[in-house]
């Protein structure tokens, strides 16, 4: 069992550069698979293996949901908006993130980890790990049009802004070690505290605005992964009571997005990243909550996102 779970934990910097490819949409398919129900007050409502003609289907992280389709990227720099388990044909939308840290193809490069819609309408943020940085893209996500840097925090090239989402009209990046977190004010990033040290795979935001955490924990006998509230307190964020999520042990849970249901309930989206691994799968689930929390009233005003400059891309 070691081994295999060693061997399901190759590093990025061991896969190859690749080409650019153009923008392609293929047939996509949804493979029903079977999962243990899990505890808690999460229900599993459905679970699909995900299938697709391209190469780019794969290390996909992070995820949204933009005009009824889902949007991810990908840790080898691609951008992929696919159509739900609901639709007589799914569809999947697969482009290259062309401009971005160092030149495009270089493994390291565009290891995209997450996205949230830009606060100010004018498109999305991609956070990187590697170069740690957060870049704005236009709506097709084409085009760079400004980044920020992020403090240097020692961490290290492949654990960086994990989570992203948008709290109070300003950016707030969510740190993979689970104890730093980046608020992207009008003067410049903010180093505030994360206090509760899990490992983070992703963040979202609630129907309700509040954001929740997709956390992740490994050992020699796979990955356990569970979600829980994103709570403020006086000198930054804590981590709330989690509840486990149904998968399998070498399963990677790496996005998450949260939707209103008509009567209701909240569900749960939940994205696997396979990570180029034999072992692993691209999975989407979905994850039913009967009794939501009440909704929050933020009174805070919206700001800007931070300082912009124009990015200095280097494209193919």
């Amino acid at each position: 069992m070691t081994a295999a779970v060693l061997a399901a934990f190759i590093p990025i910097h061991a896969l190859p550069d690749r080409r650019a490819l153009a923008p392609a949409t293929v047939a996509l398919a949804y493979r029903p698979v079977a999962l243990p129900s899990g505890e808690g007050p999460l229900r599993l409502a459905g679970a699909w293996r995900i299938e697709a003609g391209d190469r780019r289907l794969g290390g996909l992280s992070g995820l949204a949901i933009d005009a009824g389709r889902f949007l991810a990227v990908t840790d080898r720099g691609a951008a992929i908006r696919f159509d739900p388990p609901s639709a007589p044909r799914p569809t999947a939308l697969f482009s290259d993130l062309r401009e971005g840290p160092g030149p495009f193809g270089k493994k390291w490069n565009r290891d995209a980890e997450s996205l949230a819609r830009d606060p100010q309408g004018r498109g999305w943020w991609v956070g990187y790990e590697q170069h740690h940085s957060l870049w704005l893209y236009d709506q097709r996500l084409d085009r760079a049009e400004a980044a920020i840097d992020l403090p240097k925090l020692g961490w290290r090239d492949n654990r960086g802004a994990e989570g992203l989402v948008v709290q109070g009209g300003e950016l707030l990046v969510i740190g993979e070690n689970g104890r730093d977190a980046i608020r992207i004010e009008r003067l410049g990033p903010k180093l505030l505290k994360l206090h509760g040290g899990a490992d983070v795979a992703d963040a979202a935001s609630a129907p309700d605005g509040s954001a929740w955490l997709l956390l992740r924990e490994k050992s020699m006998s796979g990955i356990s992964q569970s979600i829980a509230l994103l709570a403020a307190t006086n000198d930054g964020y804590r981590i709330g009571p989690s509840w486990s999520v149904p998968k399998a042990a070498f399963d990677n849970y790496e996005g998450m997005a949260i939707e209103a249901l008509a009567d209701g309930r909240w569900r749960f989206w939940l994205l696997t990243d396979d990570g180029h691994r034999f072992m692993a799968r691209t999975l989407l689930v979905a994850l039913d909550l009967a009794d939501p929390p009440r909704p929050r009233h933020d009174k805070s005003s919206a700001t800007r996102a931070g300082p912009l400059q124009k990015p200095s891309v280097e494209t193919p």
